[in-house]
């Protein structure tokens, strides 16, 4: 397991190096999409690549990227075996590359903005004029914020500047730097932040559930891996491993994927035909 856990940290140090690595043979990649930092993702997805190497009896080699558009132009290429990503790029992955959907975790993305008390904005439609910090346009919080917005006539963009943080896990540390009046990020990291930041920010908007993150598979690693992946993260959770991880992550569990989850995640992949 230590072995493991430095081989992901060195990987993740190495992020702008990667297209030009050659993998290990019979070596698997595990791509994870870069909503937190590089730390916090080897802290926190170490444990899962530890135990599907295990359920394959292969190397698994934990990788990222340093934002959104890079790991969608990586997942294109097809450089990641698995990914654990967000719904609307594991759609995206599963119609244009042929990736397998493999489970979805139990916790449904819900998408907060969050403001500072001391601040002007009290409710969503006070962002006319100020900004809005968040990971990145093609993520899912921009959407569904961008879409709540236009229903009261108001466009990110043209009403309200667009903060990009890079990552989820920067939003509240720009709000509370006062880098933006407001920010849109996922409520596993509100839920979870320090008391110090609740103390000082506050929800403004919650949205409505939307499908939670997917775990996908490249066909290339054959019919008989993806099923043992797919026992493999549905056992996940009855492990001591699993247990602490879904503690940490707030994802709850990970569970089958139907077509009918799969469809509803489909207007949210419409931002890749005009990035």
């Amino acid at each position: 397991m230590r072995k493991f856990f430095c081989t992901l940290l060195f990987a993740c140090w190495l992020l702008p190096c990667w297209m030009g690595i050659v993998h290990a043979a019979n070596e698997l990649v595990f791509g994870v999409y870069p909503y937190l930092s590089s730390s916090q993702i080897v802290e926190q997805f170490s444990p899962l690549g530890d135990h599907l190497a295990q359920a394959l009896g292969r190397p698994v080699s934990l990788r990222s990227a340093p934002d959104f558009e890079r790991f969608i132009e990586r997942t294109r290429a097809e450089e990641y075996d698995i990914v654990f990503t967000a719904p609307h790029m594991g759609r995206l992955a599963e119609k244009r590359n042929g990736y397998q959907p493999l489970a979805q975790t139990g916790y449904a993305i819900v998408v907060v903005v969050l403001a500072r008390k001391d601040g002007p904005i009290k409710k969503l439609t006070d962002l006319k004029g100020h900004t809005l910090a968040t990971g990145a346009k093609l993520s899912m919080s921009y959407q569904m914020v961008d879409r709540e917005l236009e229903k009261h006539g108001l466009t990110i963009g043209r009403d309200v500047r667009f903060v990009n943080t890079a990552s989820f896990s920067n939003v509240l540390e720009a709000l509370v730097r006062n880098e933006a009046d407001a920010g849109a990020t996922g409520t596993l990291l509100w839920d979870k932040t320090s008391p110090d930041k609740h103390q000082v920010l506050h929800a403004v908007w919650r949205s409505q559930p939307v499908p939670g993150f997917l775990v996908l598979a490249h066909p290339r690693i054959g019919a008989a891996a993806i099923e043992r992946l797919k026992q493999a993260l549905l056992g996940f959770g009855k492990t001591p491993a699993g247990k602490t991880y879904f503690e940490k992550t707030q994802q709850l569990d990970f569970r089958p994927i139907d077509a009918a989850t799969l469809k509803r995640i489909d207007p949210y992949t419409a931002v890749f035909d005009n990035p």
